[in-house]
């Protein structure tokens, strides 16, 4: 296990800067992954750190041993850092068999045959594809291929091991599959993993601890309950999975909780305010379709309670998922078919009450947002500008 500390790390493409001066602690034997869509800055970030792009500046220790500092010119190479690398596209060898891929990064190494036959047995027996070890990698599935870049990364029993979005090209099902068999790795070897993702249930499901990125910037580190349950921007609440996120102004707060009424319309919502908020101040609230739940009591008044319009219905088999109009908005409603009998399902252009849990939703002021990208708007001009 390698502990990993980062600190100023910049990535500039001319005059485009893709990082902006990130610090970052990975612990000892922790999974973490970088989360957030294309054109953020995970990607890179990893390149940076795995050795395979040299950044504009920063410094980058593993271990105890810095394997970056632009400013004193130290750069290890990606082959030099001891370190694993598990590709979106496999990245194995067509001419070789599935044992000489996974022995190759141990060959280079100089580890002796008979331990190098050992080990390779033994990852091919971790990853399940004992048996396959003659078989040419061309003849396997997909979900075996990745299997055999898993054990070639594990092989040379590295103390990071880095995933660049290893699954995307996996159907939805090995895609869970092969998602478990990576944290079981990860657990059972014991690695400092950093794993790359766009997809929010996989890191939820695989991580220690995730970091959203936008525009080459952190912009929230936490757990995953801690940004499944309590993001502190829109961004991060909409990454996330808050299918409902409205703007509107604080009415009033009260032991953590605020009231939000939203713009141009009646309605009262109530949330958790993951930022500090105050009476007047303007704020989102956002709450997931699945935190909405049909109201049985004929009354529609309070916080959080409305009466919308069901405009389109989409059956999901254990769910329904249900578009609604509620005082001239749209509102993303989902249902468990489990709550429901046959004749509960609701029909398009039904009109129903609704109440969002008041512990599921959260209120997240727009003045620090707004301050926070204004920050990062000059830092950022900071270090793209020429000197």
């Amino acid at each position: 296990m390698t502990e990993v500390l980062v600190s100023g790390l910049t990535k500039r493409y001319g005059s485009k800067s893709a990082l902006h001066g990130l610090d970052l602690t990975i612990g000892s034997g922790e999974f973490v992954t970088l989360l957030g869509p294309s054109g953020c800055g995970k990607t890179t970030t990893l390149r940076c750190l795995a050795g395979l792009e040299r950044p504009t500046t920063g410094r980058v220790v593993m271990g105890e041993r810095t394997v970056v500092d632009i400013e004193r010119r130290t750069f290890v190479p990606a082959d030099k850092r001891q370190v694993g690398m598990v590709f979106q596209s496999y990245a194995l060898w067509p001419h070789m068999s599935v044992s000489e891929n996974v022995a190759y990064p141990l060959k280079v190494a100089r580890v002796p045959t008979r331990e190098r036959v050992a080990r390779v047995g033994e990852m091919l027996d971790a990853v399940g594809l004992a048996g396959y070890e003659k078989r040419p990698v061309t003849a396997l599935s997909g979900g075996q291929q990745q299997r055999v870049a898993l054990a070639r990364a594990l092989a040379a029993r590295p103390g990071i091991i880095f995933y660049d979005e290893p699954l995307s090209n996996l159907d939805s099902k090995l895609r869970y599959q092969m998602g478990q068999q990576v944290r079981a790795l990860h657990n059972q070897f014991q690695t400092t993993s950093v794993y790359v993702t766009h997809d929010q249930e996989e890191a939820i499901t695989l991580s220690d601890r995730i970091i959203v990125m936008s525009e080459g910037e952190i912009v929230q580190d936490g757990t995953p309950s801690e940004l499944y349950d309590h993001p502190q921007s829109t961004y991060v609440a909409d990454f996330m999975g808050f299918q409902n996120i409205l703007p509107g102004t604080v009415v009033a707060v009260s032991d953590g909780r605020a009231d939000i009424r939203v713009d141009d319309t009646s309605l009262v919502v109530t949330g958790v305010a993951t930022t500090e908020v105050v009476v007047g101040e303007r704020a989102d609230v956002a709450f997931r379709a699945a935190h909405v739940r049909v109201d049985r009591q004929p009354s529609a008044s309070g916080a959080g309670r409305f009466v919308g319009v069901v405009e389109r219905t989409t059956y999901l088999g254990s769910a329904v998922n249900l578009l609604v109009r509620a005082d001239g908005i749209p509102l993303r409603v989902r249902v468990e078919i489990s709550e429901l009998s046959a004749d509960e399902i609701p029909r398009e252009g039904e009109q129903l009450s609704f109440a969002v849990a008041p512990a599921r939703a959260v209120v997240i002021s727009q003045q620090k947002q707004q301050s926070e990208s204004e920050y990062l708007t000059v830092a950022t001009n900071a270090i793209v500008s020429p000197r």
